[in-house]
């Protein structure tokens, strides 16, 4: 892993996050799934068949009150019988529509016992009203009253499907509450593992780039300071950093090359004017340079060559003179070679002093910019994620909304359950009341009051039903535009991610190019300091030293003055002197 690029190390870590991430998407996906499913199941089929228990309950009990009614009523007429027949027909649909609901053996079992039992009523009931066409209502109570046995029957058929129905709810509700566990455990496993894979890809990234970038950071400091005998590591990585090692390598061995080759030029020119210097000042007017000097030190040698020349022809008279003569211009020639080579380091130091304070300037600019877009979007990240887990609540909260809602649909269902079991009692009451009055019928009007307001409370039940079923559906579709925004907000945060590490990359480099400009201009201003001493004391022995030579230079005039020469000798003896004193004045010493 190691050889791999930056890009490619990037990639794996960024991709390894974003599979976690992507599977932890898919657990909660998955479970969000199931509960939606069951959700669907309770809406589709349990409550359906619930609503349809209730409403043949209601059905069968308000058939059971229209034979009552026939009985109270007055003479025979169409509409009464119309009433019955109405009442039947409703019973059958209601049976018609629970039918295909049912799934339980069971539960088909009891609707089919109903089913069996209601052509017996049904025959019983005729002849109920029979008796009650005939004005015989007495007769026609006592008969009702004798078929009660089967309609109890109907009613035990009843309940027991009223009971398979709540056996399947609470079988449902335990399904759901260990789906719920399930996918809540196994979401925060997910979790936890996005975590340690994301721990552990850092601690790769720290050890793969950080420490190898920090020790070349550290060499390529020491080279600087001057330390080319430094070590650097030979390995075979194929990353940035292995080429960038070698890169340094190669550098640090071209700066020791170049320090020796200016060593060896440097001895050699030292050895050669210093030989040559040497002999003149020993008297010794035959010396001459005879070494390979290149670049202006070559114009040097020739300089020197003709000089000696040109004093070996006037000077052989005069050799004491030309001691001091010469031990004159060599102090001023050496304090000129060392004042122009501190005048050329000095201009080189500026020279890099400027560029450094330049580089400095552009480092410090893109690091301030880059910081200023670093705090925005982590701003912005803390944002996105805030507003993640606001959307996670509120999906939490939508589905605490909707059990909320089934237990309450639960509650509704009993209520109506209870309701036509007090229905049926007091129609039953109603009948015997009317059997005991006669024809006043004063208790059975007072059971029929009750019989109308426990209906009414069984329409109010069922309507609430109707309300709870469609917050429910509202809650469900809540939750899944919430699980929506929730992976909307996840992808928002991954971008800023990578712009976050995008932006540190960028400030790590422009604060390495920084501290470098920094030790350039620090050596630069110390090598500025030492060089601008040493030319003022050179300056001040150049001084001392042009003074003596003018003394003497007039002290050998006047040795000069002494022999007669031939005057194109004299003339082209002394041209040479010239030369080199206009060359002293030119170059400022």
């Amino acid at each position: 892993m190691k050889n791999w690029s930056f890009s490619v190390k990037l990639t794996a870590a960024f991709g390894a996050c974003i599979a976690i991430m992507l599977m932890l998407s898919g657990v909660s996906l998955l479970k969000l799934g199931v509960m939606n499913d069951a959700v669907a199941t309770f809406a589709d089929n349990r409550l359906p068949k619930a609503v349809a228990l209730g409403e043949l309950k209601g059905a069968f009990t308000g058939y059971r009150l229209s034979l009552y009614r026939h009985i109270a009523s007055g003479p025979a007429d169409g509409q009464r019988d119309r009433a019955v027949a109405d009442a039947r027909a409703t019973l059958d649909k209601g049976i018609a529509s629970l039918a295909p609901m049912l799934t339980a053996p069971e539960a088909i079992a009891a609707l089919n016992s109903v089913r069996e039992q209601l052509p017996i009523v049904y025959r019983n009931d005729e002849r109920v009203l029979a008796l009650s066409r005939a004005n015989q209502d007495d007769a026609a109570t006592a008969m009702l009253v004798e078929t009660r046995q089967q309609t109890k029957a109907i009613d035990a058929d009843l309940r027991a499907l009223r009971r398979i129905f709540d056996a399947q709810e609470d079988k449902a509700k335990a399904e759901t509450a260990a789906d719920y566990t399930s996918a809540r455990w196994m979401i925060a496993l997910a979790v936890l593992a996005a975590l340690g894979l994301v721990a552990a890809t850092l601690a790769v990234m720290v050890r793969l780039v950080s420490q190898p970038l920090g020790a070349l950071a550290g060499t390529i400091d020491r080279i600087a300071a001057g330390q080319l005998d430094v070590a650097l590591s030979r390995d075979d990585r194929r990353d940035e950093i292995g080429g960038l090692t070698r890169s340094v390598a190669t550098l640090r061995d071209q700066l020791v090359a170049a320090e020796a080759a200016k060593e060896a030029q440097a001895t050699l020119i030292v050895d050669s004017v210093g030989s040559g210097l040497d002999a003149l000042a020993q008297g010794d007017l035959t010396a001459r340079i005879d070494a390979e000097l290149t670049g202006p030190f070559a114009k040097l040698k020739a300089d020197f060559n003709r000089a000696m020349d040109a004093v070996a022809q006037t000077m052989v008279s005069v050799t004491a003179t030309a001691d001091n003569i010469a031990n004159g211009a060599g102090d001023i020639r050496q304090a000129s070679d060392d004042l122009s080579q501190r005048t050329e380091q000095q201009a080189a130091s500026l020279e890099e002093t400027a560029a450094a304070m330049h580089e400095i300037t552009e480092t410090v600019r893109e690091t301030a910019v880059g910081a200023a877009r670093a705090n925005g979007v982590v701003s912005a990240t803390r944002e996105d994620a805030e507003a993640s887990g606001s959307v996670v609540r509120r999906a939490v909260e939508a589905m605490h909304g909707i059990e909320a809602s089934s237990a309450e649909i639960s509650e509704i269902i009993a209520v109506i359950d209870g309701i036509a079991f007090q229905t049926n009692l007091l129609a039953l009451n109603a009948g015997v009341e009317a059997a005991r009055a006669g024809d006043a019928g004063k208790g059975f009007a007072v059971v029929a009051s009750e019989v109308r307001a426990l209906a009414q409370r069984s329409a109010d039940a069922a309507k609430d039903v109707k309300t709870r079923i469609t917050a429910s559906s509202e809650q469900v579709e809540l939750g899944a535009a919430l699980v929506s925004q929730t992976g909307e907000a996840l992808t928002r945060i991954i971008a800023r991610i990578n712009e976050i590490s995008a932006l540190m990359s960028d400030i790590a480099s422009s604060a390495e190019q920084q501290s470098t400009g920094l030790q350039q201009v620090n050596t630069a201003v110390a090598e500025m300091d030492g060089v601008t001493q040493q030319n003022a004391a050179m300056v001040e022995e150049a001084t001392a030293a042009a003074r003596s030579l003018s003394d003497e230079a007039e002290a050998l005039k006047r040795e000069i003055r002494r022999f007669r020469l031939v005057e194109g000798e004299a003339s082209a003896a002394a041209s040479p002197v010239h030369r080199l004193q206009a060359r002293v004045a030119g170059a400022g010493w």
